[in-house]
């Protein structure tokens, strides 16, 4: 007889037990909020008790709190922190009575959330003033505490993007500013904390979560999307709204798609509380044609539904974002149009948003970085400190940059009354840059301006007598504009770019640095390979140096010299081709007129013998002298200055002015400009060159022949009074 033998499990058998865990963002080192509700979360066994003891440095328990575990097997406990200090606490949790968990050097503070895309990802370590810190292995305070995270960038196909919000951030750790690991933070909130921690003396937390590439989508929860109309409808029409069910059809993007980066590391934090938000993002969505109200939508939502999961009491969570770096993003007007409406965003919540402005900051960049990331990060942060400590601490009333609050047209001037302007309005240097004016042509040119009154400043130009708009750092490279707002006697903001109509505009303003005569290098964008600093000038049969008083010396070293403007690079991959630069002005063809000062420092009279403009190395036009008869003008050896006026209505081609003369039509699209001068058979020319100004256009572009062609001095320009003109039409 064969015996079988059955194994019943009987039903009062025991369960098997988990062993009770933290979730893994409590650890040593870490900060909590002061005098908030404290929370700790974790897994243990169901409806045993969770206690967590509070100890002092004393070693006196100071707190103490218990929750049973949930049905579901997750607990939290949550007791009231203690007041900021840099005292350190020991957090000890047992379940039913049995210790598992023991947390080391845990301070009270305050903590802020620093989130975005790469400038805010940007580490420390590659920051400017920090790279000498982690060459040296520098230990930095103590008292800076940061939640380092992993950057799931590294997801390989392996580890399946989640459609739903993850409970846990596996493998996170709370770092100090000693430890080595510091330098992988995000530089732009350690600056932020760094300086926020010696203001209100207390420790600073950061959560530290951003990745580079993201679109503000990837940080919303799909509860907060569906929420709003108004976002998903726009998430819905440029086909990114991802139903749940369709998650799996294609490969999420980690940095495009909807909630990603919510789900993967955001929705765990909830069990903190926040002092605030640092943000700086937006490139991406810039670049993806979200539209200024979508965007600002989109980040109300974030605001609304960050307040909600992080339990903020007072209001709206605090946020203080900055405006975006000077690019190329496809249009060199559309960032400034998002800067701007940056600032319109933050008044629609006076008390709980700020922003700052970062467009005279160096955009200097490392080339592994690309220029899209300046490597200076210190003056963002400290300025995010600037408008936490007054939109938060209450430290100061003024803690978002001044914006214009009415303008006013009198006197042949526009007058801008500004607000947020702190102490008063202020400059970093005895003459306002960056300012532009045009009448009702909508041509804009080069503007006077002068601080008038401490929140007043009169924009004017002598060539516009009727003005109708003023814009203020309105162009793509625009870090000389250098009107500040100021606290306690420093320059506090940089007040925002501007324009005070945009209705009128047919010929938005290019800055024309090298119209200066007073920097020796500027600033280009192109891309990852040629943005850079350019000289401004360059010279032939001459040399040239910058004068301290702000002009240019020439010195010409043969008979016939010229300077010229450098408005063009060579590209290394496509030998003998030029190209212009990106953020300089091609198109001269609304204006009516140039003027320059000129000074002759030798002893014996020079010929300014014309300016030369060029769309091709064989095609170019020379302007005529304003009420002459030529395209040339004597400059006396008196070591005076000299103003030469130029009428861009009055072209010659290839300099023969007894033919017939073209409007400035021709000037679409100018490649080179030269000023030629020549000097006496055996001396050298000694000159300064200054003060470069462009009007708008007087009179109307016609073609029209030029009445003294009878003085022609040659066979050549008698026989070009004649063909010139079909010639030009051939060649154009």
């Amino acid at each position: 007889m064969i015996l079988t033998t059955l194994c019943v499990t009987p039903a009062f058998a025991a369960v098997p037990q988990i062993p009770p865990y933290l979730l893994s963002f409590y650890t040593d080192n870490m900060l909590f909020k002061q005098k908030d509700e404290v929370v700790i979360a974790g897994t243990g066994t169901e409806k045993k008790e969770i206690s967590v003891e509070l100890i002092n440095s004393k070693k006196e328990v100071v707190s103490r709190a218990s929750e049973k575990v949930d049905k579901t097997g997750n607990f939290e406990v949550s007791f009231t922190a203690p007041e900021g200090s840099y005292e350190e606490y020991t957090i000890i949790v047992k379940e039913a009575g049995k210790k598992f968990a023991t947390l080391k050097n845990v301070v009270f503070g305050e903590l802020w959330l620093a989130s975005g895309q790469s400038n805010m990802q940007y580490p420390l370590g590659q920051a400017k003033i920090a790279r000498k810190w982690m060459e040296e292995k520098k230990p930095l305070s103590k008292n800076l505490r940061v939640l380092i995270t992993p950057f799931y960038q590294e997801l390989d196909g392996t580890k399946e993007i989640p459609s739903s919000p993850l409970k846990d951030i596996p493998d996170s750790k709370w770092i100090t500013g000693e430890s080595e690991e510091i330098y992988g933070m995000s530089a732009v909130a350690y600056f932020f904390a760094d300086k926020l921690q010696k203001e209100i003396d207390m420790p600073v937390g950061v959560l530290n979560i951003s990745l580079g590439g993201t679109s503000i989508a990837s940080w919303l929860s799909r509860e907060a999307i569906d929420s709003d109309k108004k976002v998903k409808d726009d998430l819905v029409a440029r086909e990114r709204y991802i139903e749940k069910d369709k998650w799996r059809d294609d490969n999420r993007s980690l940095y495009h798609d909807m909630t990603v980066n919510y789900n993967l590391r955001i929705e765990a934090l909830k069990h903190f509380r926040l002092s605030g938000m640092v943000w700086y993002q937006g490139e991406t969505d810039l670049m993806f044609g979200l539209t200024d109200e979508n965007y600002a939508a989109a980040f109300s939502l974030l605001q609304k539904s960050y307040t909600e999961l992080f339990s903020y009491k007072n209001g709206l969570l605090p946020i203080v974002y900055t405006q975006l770096v000077s690019y190329n993003y496809g249009d060199n007007n559309y960032f400034l149009n998002r800067n701007i409406a940056f600032t319109e965003m933050q008044k629609q919540e006076k008390d709980s948003r700020a922003v700052v402005s970062v467009y005279d900051i160096p955009i200097t960049y490392l080339k592994e970085t690309g220029y899209i990331h300046p490597e200076s990060k210190k003056e963002v942060g400290e300025r995010m400190t600037a408008a936490a400590l007054g939109l938060v601490y209450g430290k100061s009333d003024t803690y978002t940059i001044a914006t214009p609050k009415k303008t006013e047209i009198k006197d042949s001037s526009i007058y801008v009354t500004f607000e947020n302007i702190g102490d008063k309005l202020t400059s970093n240097g005895e003459v306002l840059e960056g300012f532009a004016i045009c009448g009702s042509d909508g041509i804009y040119v080069k503007a006077k301006a002068k601080i008038i009154d401490k929140d007043t400043v009169r924009v004017w130009s002598d060539s516009v007598k009727e003005p109708k708009s003023a814009t203020y750092a309105y162009y793509l490279t625009n870090g000389n504009a250098n009107l500040y707002s100021s606290l306690n006697g420093k320059a506090l903001f940089p007040v925002c770019p501007f324009v005070t109509d945009k209705a009128i505009g047919t010929h938005y303003w290019v800055e024309k640095p090298w119209a200066e005569c007073e920097n020796e290098t500027v600033w280009h964008n192109e891309d990852d390979t040629y943005t850079d600093y350019y000289p401004t000038w360059d010279a032939e049969n001459a040399g040239i140096e910058f004068n301290k008083e702000g002009f240019i010396d020439i010195k010409g070293s043969a008979s016939e010299f010229c300077v010229k403007p450098v408005l063009t690079f060579e590209n290394a991959n496509e030998k003998n081709k030029v190209f212009s630069f990106k953020d300089v002005d091609t198109d001269y063809s609304t204006y009516g007129t140039v003027t320059f000062s000129v000074i002759n420092k030798g002893t014996e009279d020079i010929t300014f013998s014309g300016l030369k403009l060029y769309k091709s190395s064989f095609t170019w036009y020379s302007a005529a002298v304003s009420e002459t008869k030529g395209n040339f003008a004597v400059i006396p050896a008196d070591n005076q200055w000299h103003t030469i006026t130029l009428d861009l209505n009055r072209l010659y081609f290839r300099g023969n002015d007894c033919g017939i003369g073209y409007g400035n039509e021709k000037l679409e699209e100018v490649k080179e400009i030269k000023f030629c001068f020549t000097s006496p058979e055996g001396t050298d020319g000694n000159i300064g060159l200054d003060s470069i100004e462009f009007t708008a256009c007087a009179t109307s572009s016609e073609k029209h022949f030029d009445p003294e062609k009878e003085n022609a001095d040659n066979i050549f320009e008698k026989i070009s009074c004649f063909f010139v003109s079909g010639l030009g039409k051939i060649l154009n």
